[in-house]
């Protein structure tokens, strides 16, 4: 037997077992939300491992309604991955409805090829052995760097979010949580150096370039061996992955026996996160930023706003930015730009909000402000 075949051999048995762990994860223990999400996700995998060793003509002569429409799934790779780690770090995250942004190119895909997938059977084997429409191929390689664009953009969204939330715990972090942690990122950074040679095969296939190593292979053959070890360890220790042992349970609840976590105060949490990480300068900011980046929910962040600090989400966030602007104008960044754009650099989204937020904490406008401060 030749190494070809063992190594499809490998795959095959590959695809088999994930789809085992993925039923596994689906289905036991049925609670568990993350673990449901990382099941879909293991999922995926194993169809795309079963697409790859089945791209064949006469494969897809014999079983036309499989050509293409498997390519879907991988779509949902990299935006699993990123609702994987929001449902395991926030409890606020494990909602359908939130998710399902994440799913359109996917359903986009399925939208747009539906004129080929509804032919029927002797339809569809004359279009693969003779010639497929003329916006087939073109369509495919738009999707095909939709993937890519994915990997970049949820990579970076995953690594954030990881950031985010070990930051603004770092003092409530137990043991079990900085390994969860530990190994949330070394998934994230993993997935990014198989998404990296899988994308270097593509380029290299449009390109017309041939190496000696097979860069489609090795990822495939990688993206195998990790499914594998993923599920290994999760049916040796099912719990590391559940909403028991989830990470905000422990950042409320108890590092040792009888022993309490010592709580940072809420506000001091929120003021700290609003001077540091200067969210403020983003126009469109909403709370429900606020909550995703500091694990507080809602609620709670309203309550600090309203109660404790006495002011409205907005007149605390125009606050920062109108001392974000004063220090510019004080910077003289107004004489080699205009005060819009200068109201825009502070976070202002309209040249009316700067205006009315300027002569309602300074008594003038900017104009008149800068004016009677010759600034």
């Amino acid at each position: 037997m030749e190494i070809d075949n063992y190594f499809s051999i490998f795959l095959l048995f590959g695809a088999v077992l994930s789809l085992l762990f993925s039923i596994f994860l689906l289905f036991y223990p049925n609670r568990f939300y993350a673990n449901k999400v990382l099941g879909f996700l293991i999922f995926s995998w194993a169809v795309t491992v079963f697409a790859y060793m089945v791209q064949s003509s006469d494969f897809f002569l014999r079983f036309p309604h499989f050509f293409a429409s498997l390519d879907v799934f991988v779509l949902l790779f990299f935006p699993l991955m990123y609702i994987y780690i929001r449902t395991y770090l926030y409890t606020d995250a494990r909602k359908i409805r939130k998710n399902l942004v994440h799913f359109l190119p996917g359903i986009l895909y399925l939208i747009i090829f539906t004129p080929f997938f509804i032919q029927d059977t002797e339809t569809k084997i004359k279009m693969i052995q003779n010639d497929l429409p003329g916006w087939f191929r073109p369509l495919q390689n738009v999707f095909n760097l939709i993937i890519i664009f994915q990997g970049i953009f949820y990579t970076i969204l995953s690594l954030r979010k990881l950031h985010h939330f070990q930051y603004f715990r770092q003092a409530r972090i137990s043991k079990f949580q900085l390994e969860s942690l530990k190994w949330l990122r070394l998934f994230v950074i993993i997935n990014v150096i198989l998404w990296t040679i899988g994308t270097a095969g593509v380029f290299l296939e449009i390109s017309g370039i041939n190496i000696p190593i097979d860069l489609f292979a090795l990822f495939y053959l990688s993206l195998t061996l990790l499914t594998l070890v993923l599920g290994a360890f999760t049916i040796r220790r099912p719990e590391f992955f559940s909403e028991k042992e989830d990470i905000l349970h422990f950042s409320v609840g108890i590092d040792k026996v009888g022993e309490k976590s010592v709580q940072p105060n809420d506000k001091e949490q929120l003021i700290k996160y609003l001077e540091e990480e200067k969210p403020y300068l983003k126009p469109d900011l909403k709370m429900q930023d606020m909550v995703e980046a500091t694990g507080l929910s809602y609620k709670r962040i309203s309550e600090i706003f309203n109660t404790e600090l006495e002011k409205s989400f907005f007149d605390m966030v125009n606050e920062y930015r109108l001392q974000t602007a004063l220090r510019l104008i004080r910077e003289g960044y107004h004489k080699k730009h205009t005060l819009p754009y200068l109201a825009e650099q502070a976070g202002f989204n309209s040249k009316t909000t700067f205006n009315r937020t300027f002569k309602k904490y300074t008594g003038q406008t900017p104009t008149e402000y800068i004016q009677q401060n010759n600034l």
